[in-house]
């Protein structure tokens, strides 16, 4: 906003007058796009029963809001049992529900109650929007991996379309304007789909060899960052081709939620240990740079992300009754501690 002040000086002895201006600069205030703008979300996965599952919402002072969904819609369908994952376009947020076969959408700063996407839907996994459209990876029949595919969502109308994978997939991102797949589940597969989002077809298979079962992945200038089993492999985005990869010890058990930031990797292992390595390492130090106590019997580092120089560490519990947040920051000092739902098993930053 520009305000414009004057002022008028007269000098006695003339009947003419001086004026003189002055413009304050410019002042942005920054406005904010509802409620839940600034923030984490947390998804928390619930179990069976259906009031057990919901988004708690932490501030950036710190305030914990619980259910957000409900206490913004009492009035909608419900999520679904055992939320999976939630992701976002520019002004909608995407909340999967793993055993009601459904994606529900919602404004991601108001969480006001938007559609439901029920169509070409089972056993939905993660998501991503590229080239507006959802691409969700479906399970389908968990005893085996020839039935998994992708739905792809028209996200101007909701309709829906399937993309066959074939092979067990599971984890899913984007980079250049492609998105990729990691086609592992729990030690089976050893590659990395590759899809065009202009023509919703695979064009490329990355094998990975033998005995190397994709999870997590991630992009970084142009590079894909894939953890699979006791490495992580680089892959140019341009070509597809494997460039190289990160040695991870074998004191390192199960390797999982491979995150990069401030141009660090980062990813759990040994159940409740944190590690990272710079993006230019040839091998992962055996070290981590934290560790914590869990009781949870499936639950230890049940959701793990990093942000803003802090680490995001959820446990699981006892699936029961409301399970914990933690905050570190990157050199392995605990900040804060939260109490959100049941089973929180993600953390998304708005």
């Amino acid at each position: 906003m520009r305000t414009t002040f004057k002022k008028i000086a007269l000098l006695a002895v003339s009947i003419s007058f001086f004026m003189v201006s002055c413009s304050s600069d410019d002042n942005s205030v920054a406005t904010s796009q509802g409620v839940f703008d600034n923030g984490i979300f947390i998804t928390n996965e619930g179990n069976s029963a259906l009031s057990t599952a919901s988004i708690s919402f932490i501030s950036e002072n710190g305030t914990v809001e619980q259910d957000i969904f409900r206490a913004v819609n009492p009035n909608a369908e419900e999520l679904g049992t055992y939320l999976q994952d939630m992701f976002f376009d520019d002004t909608r947020a995407f909340i999967i529900s793993g055993s009601a076969n459904k994606i529900t959408v919602v404004d991601r700063y108001t969480f006001q109650y938007i559609a439901t996407i029920a169509t070409n839907i089972s056993n939905p996994r993660y998501g991503v929007v590229e080239n507006g459209k959802a691409f969700i990876v479906n399970q389908a029949d968990w005893s085996t991996g020839s039935d998994d595919y992708l739905t792809v969502v028209n996200l101007s109308n909701y309709t829906t379309s399937t993309i066959a994978l074939g092979v067990s997939s599971d984890h899913i991102t984007k980079a250049n304007g492609k998105v990729y797949v990691s086609n592992g589940y729990f030690g089976s597969g050893n590659s990395v789909s590759v899809i065009n989002t202009t023509t919703n077809v695979v064009e490329d298979v990355i094998d990975l060899g033998a005995g190397n079962s994709p999870s997590t992945l991630q992009e970084k200038n142009g590079v894909l960052y894939v953890l699979a089993a006791s490495n992580i492999f680089k892959i140019n985005t341009v070509n597809n081709q494997v460039i190289s990869s990160i040695v991870i010890p074998t004191a390192i058990d199960f390797p999982s939620n491979l995150t990069i930031a401030d141009s660090k990797i980062y990813f759990t292992g040994n159940s409740t240990s944190v590690y990272a390595t710079e993006l230019s390492a040839s091998t992962v130090s055996a070290t981590a740079i934290l560790s914590y106590t869990s009781t949870s019997a499936y639950g230890p580092m049940y959701g793990f992300a990093v942000n803003n120089g802090k680490i995001y560490i959820s446990d699981g519990g006892d699936f029961a009754s409301d399970g914990n947040a933690y905050i570190y920051s990157t050199s392995g000092s605990l900040l804060n501690t939260y109490i959100v739902g049941v089973g929180p098993n993600g953390f998304y930053f708005n």
